[in-house]
Parts: C-alpha cells; structure tokens; sequence
C-alpha cells in the first residue's frame, strides 16, 4: 500500500490540473463574449431556391438550395419541410461551394382530387449554436386526374352508301356514349379532290347521333369515294373515333356512240333435244350505221336457265367491237339439263350504256332417250 500512493496521488494531482484548466478557458471564452463588440450574430441567409417549384400529381424530386454565411462559421444548414396532412421532416443541405448549400426533397404522388403543397423553410446553426430560419417558398404538386373512360362508338351507318352520278343526300348515324357525358359528335368526309369536311351529328335517341351529307354530283369519268369517320368527345376532350365505310357516287354513263346495233333472229329456238347431247345454233349481230362513227364495242352474254351456253368464251361473256356496217356471228349451245321446256336470252349489252334491254329469246326443250331427238 505505502507504494501505491505516490501514483495515485500523482494521477489525482494530474486531473485536477485538467479540470482546473477547460474551468479556466470556458471562462474566458465567456469573458470574451461579454466583451463589447465581440457579440456572436446568427448565420444569415440570403436567400434560397427551390427547383421546380411546381410537379404533376406523379410527384418527383424536387432541388432545394439556400446560401449561407456566418460571422465564426455555418455549422449545419437543415431544410424543414412542413407536409400537406401536417406533419414535417428535416432534410440536410450540404455545402456546394463558398456559401451554398445543396440538398434533394422526394416529394410522393398526389392521388387526391385536390392539389397539395409541402412548404420550405431554411434553418441554419452556427459553431456556436446560434441559429436562424426563414421559409423560401413551397412546391405545389398537382392533384390527380379524374378517373374517366374515353367514350364508345358503335353501330356506325351510312344511308345509302351508294349514290347515282347526279350524288344526293346520306344520312351517316352512330350509337355513342360515356360514362360521364358526350360533348359533341361528328363525321370526318374525306374529299376525293383532297381535303375533308366535317358534318356535326345531333342526337335522335338517348345514344344514337345522326346527321346528312349532301354529296356533290360527280362529273368525272370515274367513281367519287367519300371515306367517313365519325369521332365522339366526352366532357373532358377526351376522343373515340370509328371508321364508318366510305360513301361512293357512281360516274355519269358515257355518252352513247352514233352507232346502232341490230340482233337477230329476233328470238331462237334450239327444238327437242335429247338428255347428254346438244345443239348449237347462230345469233348475228350488226352495226347498222353504214357508214362514218367510231366502232360500237358490247359483250353478249347469257341471261337465265344454266342449259344455255356460249362455247369457248369466258364467264363475263363474248366481248367484240363492230364498225359501221359490220356484223358478228355468236355461237349458242344448248345442253338441256332437264325434261321440258327451258328458256334463256342473249343480252347484248353495249360498252357506252346505249340501247339497253337489246336481247334475243332462246328456247328449247329436254326430252328423255326415247322421245323425239332432235339437233345434232
């Protein structure tokens, strides 16, 4: 024991010496701050931004940043954000460059109908605890879309579709609706020249809209087409859109040529002919103008029972052109596929729309192996 005390009573003398020491510097530390003109200041904060200041309702990040300066030094800078339902979350900033400080706010999605704001305030400290604060604005966040189906378009009709070289009127109608309400619903006419035109549709029903389109007469040469899409829009703008058909307006006929065709005899019979044969008889046709004109062009083609035919030609019929003065034999098969009478005609149907209705009746009849035969 008596050699353990000279230590102990060393260690002891040691740590009161320490004590006795920080005692004396807090001291004057203190003195020194109550001395005139050494007063400690709060830091300053000169202003601060926050980019961007405004979100859509999906949230997103958001930079915060506050420049700050202190007369013994910036001990730590805070960003206080103060949420829409109350409640706050301090957020550190960290120095960037001489005075600025940085920091990032995560702002969540906005899934109510109204928007929110998370307001910003700045809170500085410095080495001696002193402190300031001072709000720099708020980020809004949007509120989220109203939840709302795009409107539904069915049944759309054109009335006719078809239409005469001279055109007319079409009534074009569609079922349509939306869960909310359908502001307005139309047909887009595309012209055949280029360009389109629009016809408003009003409705009639509870869901059905109809409107009519005056269809010019078509001079040209060829068919004119109309496609037609009919779009609805809901209350919100929101748009559906349908392709209806497209409306078609016939060309004018040609003008018929000065040529005039004759056919005869004016009606052929092909008699009794046998089940499994057949018989074969002419029909002429002439281009009675005898002189002078273009050549008349047709197609002579059967009309009726299926026992009739013209060999060798092809299913749309035989096609020819006549000049004045010129004629044509065609061939006529008759094959009967039945016992008894069978009937049919051969129209002769002119390329220009001329002389329409110009025919020659054929008749003949089917008779079993041990009737009366007759043709070839």
């Amino acid at each position: 024991m008596s050699r353990s005390w000279p230590v102990s009573f060393a260690r002891v003398r040691t740590s009161v010496f320490l004590v006795l020491a920080a005692v004396f510097l807090l001291a004057a530390d203190r003195a020194a701050a109550d001395e005139p003109g050494t007063e400690d200041t709060p830091p300053a904060i000169l202003g601060g931004e926050i980019s961007p200041s405004s979100l859509s309702f999906e949230g997103g990040n958001v930079q915060l940043s506050a420049d700050v300066v202190d007369d013994v030094g910036v001990a730590m800078v805070f960003a206080q954000i103060y949420g829409p339902d109350g409640t706050n979350q301090a957020i550190q900033l960290f120095q960037g460059n001489q005075n600025t400080y940085f920091g990032t706010l995560e702002v969540p999605p906005n899934y109510s109908d109204s928007p929110v704001s998370y307001g910003v305030e700045i809170q500085a400290y410095d080495t001696i605890n002193a402190y300031a604060a001072t709000s720099i604005g708020e980020v809004q966040v949007e509120a989220a879309p109203q939840f709302d189906e795009y409107p539904y378009v069915t049944e759309p009709l054109l009335l006719p579709p078809f239409l005469p070289a001279a055109g007319g009127a079409v009534t074009i109608s569609v079922e349509a609706g939306d869960n909310r309400s359908i502001s307005t619903v139309f047909a887009t006419i595309a012209l055949p020249g280029g360009g389109s035109t629009e016809v408003p549709l009003q409705p009639i029903s509870f869901s059905r809209y109809e409107g009519t389109f005056a269809a010019p007469a078509n001079l040209g040469p060829l068919a004119a087409e109309y496609p037609v899409e009919i779009s609805a829009q809901d209350d919100i703008g929101q748009e559906t859109r349908v392709i209806a058909g497209t409306i078609v307006v016939e060309p004018p006929p040609p003008t018929p040529s000065p040529g005039l065709l004759e056919a005869w005899p004016a009606s052929r019979s092909f008699g009794s002919v046998r089940l499994g044969r057949e018989s074969r008889r002419f029909v002429f046709v002439r281009n009675a103008r005898r002189r002078g004109g273009a050549p008349v062009e047709a197609t002579a083609r059967i009309v009726g029972s299926s026992a009739f035919s013209l060999p060798g030609a092809p299913p749309e019929g035989v096609h020819f052109a006549l000049r004045p003065g010129e004629q044509r034999a065609v061939l006529v098969e008759f094959r009967p596929t039945a016992s008894g009478p069978q009937s049919a005609s051969l129209a002769i149907e002119r390329d220009d729309g001329g002389q329409p209705g110009l025919a020659v009746v054929l008749s003949g009849r089917g008779v079993a192996h041990n009737g009366l035969a007759g043709g070839s």
